[in-house]
């Protein structure tokens, strides 16, 4: 019995251990970040790797508990697709022009979770023009949040296979304008973080994207970060 109990004692903590490991965490933070937050309220970086894509954007945005009380008032504001045009529209840019961005009714998954849908339509501000970016973005809040982080949701763009689209709209398999689109929205507490006070939260937005424009990954991650620039600042502070 006793090498028995020490068995299952082993493989509890061998299995605790492989789900410690699997747990993803948040970005880290970049050095320089606190000059971007003292500047403008965030930072933003692009991490583009040797091949060239897929690259990532990441986005540290400073907001008060006051305004966003936990994870559900940020979700709540995040969610509301439909203002996804006039948050975009409100930082004065021409970076993104929605054409079109809505909810559409919620899935569930093989698990029984949630699947929170988006339909967008906008163009991309570019070095050769405006490119069109069309699909359906699939976003879940996780039960586990990342290490270090309040909470987490989830997304992730559709892109193969035909895609339900809202009445009115053209027929969609796959996506428009995009090879691969993953990411996380992650509230984080500002303690030990050097950046804001313990009345603020820490909003980190991170994308890892391969466009199917054909530009060299510093030029178009430049004009992608600019984008979701529009859509973060207006979402978060206008």
């Amino acid at each position: 019995m006793r090498l028995w109990a020490t068995f299952v004692m082993g493989l509890y903590a061998c299995t605790q251990a492989a789900v410690a490991a699997e747990q993803k965490t948040i970005p880290p933070i970049p050095a320089n970040c606190a000059a971007g937050v003292a500047d403008k309220g965030y930072c933003s970086e692009a991490v583009i790797p040797t091949g060239g894509f897929p690259f990532s954007i990441r986005f540290f945005v400073v907001v008060e508990k006051e305004v966003y009380p936990s994870g559900d008032e940020l979700l709540a504001k995040y969610l509301a697709f439909d203002q996804w045009p006039a948050y975009a529209a409100s930082t004065g840019s021409d970076n993104l022009i929605f054409a079109k961005s809505v909810r559409m009714a919620d899935k569930v998954d093989a698990q029984s979770q949630p699947v929170l849908r988006q339909y967008f339509d906008y163009k991309l501000k570019s070095p050769i023009g405006y490119q069109r970016i069309r699909g359906i973005m699939h976003n879940q809040r996780l039960k586990e949040a990342y290490a270090g982080a309040e909470s987490t949701t989830e997304f992730v763009v559709q892109t193969s296979g035909p895609q339900e689209v809202p009445a009115g709209e053209k027929p969609l398999n796959g996506a428009e304008g995009l090879k691969l689109q993953t990411g996380s929205l992650n509230l984080v507490s500002c303690e030990g973080t050097g950046l804001c006070s313990d009345q603020q939260w820490i909003v980190i937005y991170e994308s890892t994207i391969t466009p199917a424009i054909n530009l060299l990954p510093k030029v178009v991650s430049a004009s992608v970060e600019k984008g979701i620039a529009d859509v973060i600042v207006g979402m978060l502070f206008n």
